[in-house]
């Protein structure tokens, strides 16, 4: 297996940890309530698709292109291989919104200071900017870290109650996701 393949399973960190955060959510769905909410449930199998499903098809697609176990559906693991390395390359950022969009729906039911929102958010920022976005082009790490910064500063600063800050995310989150979707079908045109 090429080296950049280890680095590319690094960018599992992000999924993994989204996934746990809707694992804590729908816990918290859950609590001091007789019934489970189908909210709790929606919840639960998210937490399943991003620390299970989505990691083990990854790690899959990059077994079968190496190993080219599947000679015949080389053309079709490519693309899912590549559609799979952009969902987390670029899709770093808006997993990390939505883990602070949920983190933060989870903070207006429990007493937690504010770093307990930034603290996480910085430190996954940091990490899919510099880790993962290392070899991207158009200086796309350094742009990533400083809109970061500008957007965690500014909530921060102005003090931004949950719930705005919650919608704030959602909204990037959404944003992000469509461009990154949208730079995704570009790449595949021109490659």
């Amino acid at each position: 297996m090429d080296v950049y393949r280890y680095q590319e399973l690094a960018y599992l960190a992000v999924p993994v940890v989204l996934g746990m955060e809707f694992f804590l959510n729908a816990k918290e769905e859950n609590k001091g309530k007789e019934e489970t909410p189908l909210g709790s449930y929606v919840l639960d199998l998210l937490g399943f698709v991003f620390t299970a499903l989505l990691p083990s098809v990854f790690i899959f697609t990059i077994w079968a292109v190496e190993s080219k176990a599947f000679p015949l559906q080389g053309m079709a693991l490519a693309k899912l291989d590549r559609y799979a390395v952009l969902f987390f390359f670029l899709g770093g950022w808006w997993q990390i919104f939505l883990f602070g969009a949920l983190r933060a729906r989870r903070m207006k039911k429990k007493a937690a200071g504010a770093w307990y929102l930034w603290g996480p958010l910085v430190i996954l920022g940091v990490f899919i900017s510099l880790l993962v976005l290392w070899d991207s082009p158009w200086n796309l790490k350094w742009i990533s870290l400083i809109l970061y910064f500008l957007i965690f500063g500014l909530l921060y600063v102005f003090k931004a109650r949950l719930k705005t800050i919650e919608r704030i995310m959602w909204g990037f989150s959404v944003i992000t996701f469509i461009l990154v979707n949208i730079m995704f079908i570009l790449f595949e045109s021109v490659v």
